[in-house]
């Protein structure tokens, strides 16, 4: 299965990844180490497992990065992620929450975002949607309601079949 995170113009960044199960939170997916990545000019593996959770009707992707340097949680915001034939696909809107694993909280790639709006790549309604979802996204970040506390560390901790 794949996942397409498409950044504009940027293009396309694709993970080979794995379905592990769709219940309450929505549709879990798993890249443990050595997951191939391909970007429009770069791929590779990835050097550490994450764990992904996305949903049809939300405007985010989150990702469990177990990076020993710095584990962390990454909401993508983005248009609402999409199934297509080989697995999902989804337009990132920039703005990304994270929580690491200290606890602080920032909110990365302002930078993108606003040159995304200046030069015209995303729209006036996209980057409503993005300054909208990334701070409500902040807040439960801040809160740490589940599955954004400890059940996405849980998850990938958890052997996986």
């Amino acid at each position: 299965m794949t996942l397409n995170k498409i950044k504009r113009p940027g293009g396309t960044f694709s993970y080979e990844i794995l379905f592990l199960v769709e219940d309450e939170y929505g549709v879990w997916l798993h890249a443990p180490v050595g997951t191939k990545w391909k970007a429009p000019h770069d791929e590779g593996t990835l050097p550490f497992a994450v764990l992904l959770l996305l949903r049809r009707d939300r405007n985010w992707v989150a990702w469990w990065v177990d990076d020993p340097a710095d584990r962390r949680l990454e909401i993508d915001i983005c248009l609402r992620p999409e199934r297509v034939h080989d697995g999902w696909a989804y337009v990132d809107l920039e703005l990304d929450p994270v929580r690491h694993e200290g606890g602080s909280i920032e909110i990365q790639d302002l930078d993108e975002f606003d040159t995304a709006c200046r030069s015209g790549w995303m729209t006036a309604a996209d980057a409503e949607i993005a300054a909208k979802t990334s701070a409500e996204m902040e807040t439960v970040l801040r809160t740490g309601v589940e599955p954004f506390g400890m059940e996405g560390w849980r998850r990938l901790s958890a052997p996986k079949n």
